[in-house]
């Protein structure tokens, strides 16, 4: 798809985001700081990219998980999150947009589930 992109995510949790694929062509790191009611997060998330339409290579689902850890209600938090989403790359621009889902679930400091984040991403793909 492409080497890099970084950018900013809009929705329950707002902030900068960065993605590299890096391992395989399928798969790619993502890394979030992000903000949301219950306070800043950085999150790290393992994703993999399914092409559902073999004619389109610029539009990919991807699903991953991985961990966040920072504020949750004043309190250190580390915790798991899901992500499941849908992404399009320009083709004559370097662009790219995501639609996503990443539900969390606190595990250290409050027990607590949060999984209505949606949010929506643009990046700008360098490198390749």
């Amino acid at each position: 798809p492409y080497m890099h992109s970084a950018g900013i995510r809009a929705g329950y949790s707002s902030g900068v985001s960065y993605k590299g694929f890096r391992l395989h062509r399928m798969t790619a790191f993502e890394v979030d700081l992000l903000y949301n009611r219950h306070g800043f997060n950085l999150g790290a998330l393992y994703e993999y990219h399914l092409e559902p339409f073999k004619k389109n290579t610029r539009t990919f689902i991807y699903l991953g998980g991985g961990a966040f850890g920072g504020d949750w209600e004043d309190e250190f938090s580390i915790g798991l999150a899901a992500v499941a989403g849908l992404e399009y790359t320009l083709r004559d621009l370097p662009l790219n947009f995501s639609l996503d889902w990443k539900p969390m679930l606190n595990l250290y400091a409050v027990f607590e589930p949060d999984l209505l984040d949606f949010g929506l991403s643009v990046r700008y793909r360098f490198g390749r």
